[in-house]
């Protein structure tokens, strides 16, 4: 029993945020018209000045052009279930979402409604469920470097944490506390290609896709 809850321990970690950057873009220059007027053409109507072109890697932009990010579902109870060896796991199922925002002034915001819930049989004809529900936003500053993610700032916000445990459907104690820490204090790993995001955090047994 110990062990499922540990492992769920470590998905109940992921939460992060963003401000919006509201600068507005810098205006281009007018195009001159002088050469056409000289050569008898209309005068040239001023073009719209173009969106600044995103800088830095290409899994950089991927991450802030993907945005709005939603995590995958079916592969986290997928990877639950491999980590719970040794435990007669049942079902593994999960409902809600998990949102993340990421703007080019790399400020993110995590939003996080996910329920989990995990059902294993134990010895003595004893069926245990484990439910987690997270509910709330964290947002904040990450410093990019290569495939790193870390935070900076004040992060403000947070995701609540709430565990149930029942064993043959009456309440029973969870044998540990559950952590309350958000992934805004956590460094952070990334990759980002064709419109899918992996994040890990530091310590974390879970990789987190996003589509």
């Amino acid at each position: 029993m110990k062990r499922a809850i540990v492992v769920l321990a470590g998905l109940a970690m992921l939460a992060l945020g963003g401000c919006r950057n509201d600068e507005p873009a810098a205006a281009g220059g007018p195009e001159a018209a002088g050469a056409a007027e000289a050569a008898g053409g209309t005068e040239a109507t001023p073009e719209a000045a173009p969106s600044p072109e995103l800088t830095g890697s290409a899994e950089l932009r991927c991450l802030i052009e993907g945005s709005p990010w939603h995590v995958s579902k079916p592969d986290l109870e997928t990877q639950m279930q491999g980590l719970l060896r040794g435990i007669d796991v049942t079902g593994v199922h999960m409902t809600g979402d998990q949102t993340l925002t990421v703007t080019p002034a790399l400020k993110a915001t995590f939003t996080d409604g996910i329920t989990t819930t995990v059902t294993a049989d134990l010895s003595g004809g004893l069926t245990m469920r484990v439910t987690q529900k997270h509910t709330g936003a964290a947002s904040g500053g990450w410093q990019v470097d290569g495939n790193a993610l870390t935070p900076q700032g004040a992060w403000t916000g947070g995701i609540k944490i709430d565990n149930k445990v029942t064993i043959n459907g009456r309440s029973a104690n969870a044998p540990i506390a559950m952590p309350a820490d958000s992934l805004g204090d956590v460094p952070m790993t990334y990759t980002c290609v064709d419109g899918v995001l992996n994040l890990r955090a530091q310590g974390s047994p879970f990789i987190y896709m996003f589509r």
